[in-house]
């Protein structure tokens, strides 16, 4: 009997080891991916070089780690098994708080001081902040910096005491909240009146589930954000009515983006999250402003509802300083773009953070602005204007555009001279894979390659990766890389 259970016990082994690697190599059943943005390794290609260095072996066990037959499923199942039973989860920064409310660490993190960027640094961030803000007053341009709320601020009775028993006296939010006040920055601390509101705010502003805050939440902000910049500009804006709320268990938008993370066997029972119904109230008596928003992804769930536009005359929004959108459209990497032909159009630039990212604001925005605007580049400055003028045909042409853009001469001059000294003082080369990235995703772009392609009998991907290194040449030489 003894002998028969190990046989058939060893039989289970194998086939139990047997089912992940027929699965591998024939993929016959569909298995969901894992959600988060998981990346998992591609299959190394073998060479010489790479056998011999090991990096193949290396790299082909990583491939085999991630991809091996029923992978998602396991993990699952190990995820499902340390949540029911022991209230834990292996998602990366991935926080169970209290009553079950989960969290993402970083919000944490600024809560409790532990990514503390320090005063001397804070202090110098909000001095050119400040200057930055005044230089761009007197070329007519408001400058308004908003800290939107942090989950862990706005619960922070819900953040497990583990992380509460390491809370410091200084943190990013406290020292920068400081600064603001003391140099007079215009600045509107929604953090502080979400906590201020907690007690008489009529609907949840927070998913359970989710780390950004709800719809209704941003109805808030935006209505807040709105209304200052009415009081900055005396104008008036279009108006937002968001008082017909209907509440929803099929959450939308970011309402369950911590849910998504713990890839779990049964997904967490969704909670009823309030869903205004928009409504507009538009006429010509509101005025829209130029406004560009340069921040994280609190405002990127504005940007998902398309309330931007509604209100402002282009939705342009830089993610991180990184990436420009426009009407929650990816165009280029911030580091391509002029900054000085960027800013003159705008009437608002809104610089908006997160607990979260309050070590990593104002995201080398205002280093760029200070650079240009606040850093002694006349001498440099003047003689670009000088090139200018004695270039007769340049010059008429600038006299022109004066007049389309009703502006002195000497203003049109100035702002063209600096839209030079911003490539200079601020252009980087933009990566290869950049550059194809951007001319595969241009329409008209493409349209010009395959007709170059034809003619110089190249496939379309060869024509492109020609033009991208050819482009990628010439920057180098342009900017003196």
């Amino acid at each position: 009997m003894a002998e028969r259970f190990k046989y058939i016990l060893a039989v289970c082994i194998a086939v139990l080891l047997f089912i992940p690697a027929f699965q591998f190599k024939t993929e016959l059943f569909k298995c969901e991916p894992l959600s988060g943005g998981i990346t998992v390794s591609e299959k190394p290609e073998l060479t010489k070089e790479s056998y011999w260095d090991l990096s193949w072996q290396e790299n082909y066990n990583k491939y085999i780690n991630d991809n091996f037959g029923f992978r998602p499923w396991f993990v699952r199942l190990i995820n499902q098994i340390n949540f029911s039973l022991f209230n834990t989860t292996n998602a990366p920064g991935v926080v169970i708080g209290k009553n079950g409310e989960l969290f993402i660490e970083s919000y944490i993190d600024d809560y409790i001081g532990r990514n503390y960027i320090g005063g001397g640094k804070v202090n110098e961030n909000v001095t050119k902040i400040k200057r930055v803000q005044d230089s761009l007053k007197a070329r007519g341009i408001d400058l308004i910096v908003v800290f939107a709320p942090g989950k862990a601020s706005f619960h922070s009775d819900l953040i497990p005491d583990r992380y509460l028993r390491k809370q410091k006296d200084s943190t990013n939010y406290k020292i920068y909240t400081e600064f603001f006040k003391q140099k007079q920055v215009n600045f509107i601390d929604l953090n502080y009146w979400f906590f201020q509101q907690k007690s008489s705010l009529k609907h949840p502003v927070y998913p359970k589930y989710g780390t950004h805050w709800n719809h209704y939440g941003m109805c808030l902000a935006v209505d807040t954000l709105n209304r200052y910049i009415e009081f900055k500009r005396n104008i008036k804006l279009p108006k937002l009515d968001y008082s017909l709320i209907n509440y929803d268990t099929h959450l939308k938008g970011n309402d369950y983006d911590i849910g998504v993370l713990m890839n779990l066997m049964y997904p967490i029972e969704m909670d009823a999250n309030p869903y205004p119904v928009y409504k507009f109230k538009n006429s010509s008596e509101y005025t829209k402003p130029d406004v560009l928003v340069v921040g994280d992804s609190y405002w990127w769930c504005i940007v998902g509802d398309h309330l931007p536009k509604q209100f402002y005359r282009e939705d342009e929004y830089w993610f991180y300083n990184k990436d420009q959108l426009i009407s929650n459209e990816k165009r280029n990497p911030v580091a391509v773009l002029n900054l000085s032909a960027s800013l003159a159009q705008r009437n608002v630039v809104v610089l908006m953070a997160t607990e979260a990212t309050f070590h990593l604001f104002p995201y080398g925005f205002i280093d760029n602005c200070h650079k240009l605007y606040c850093e002694d580049n006349s001498k440099r400055l003047g003689e670009i204007m000088d090139d200018i003028r004695k270039n007769t045909e340049w010059y008429n042409k600038l006299v022109v555009k004066a007049q389309e853009n009703k502006i002195t001469t000497e203003q049109q001059l100035k702002l063209d001279a600096e839209y030079i000294l911003s490539d200079e003082l601020l252009k980087v080369v933009e990566p290869l894979p950049d550059i194809i990235h951007r001319i595969k995703g241009d329409p008209e772009w493409m349209k010009a390659i395959k007709k170059k392609a034809e003619e110089n009998k190249l496939s379309v991907d060869e024509q492109v990766q020609k033009d991208a290194e050819w482009l990628f040449e010439q920057n180098k030489i342009n900017y003196g890389k």
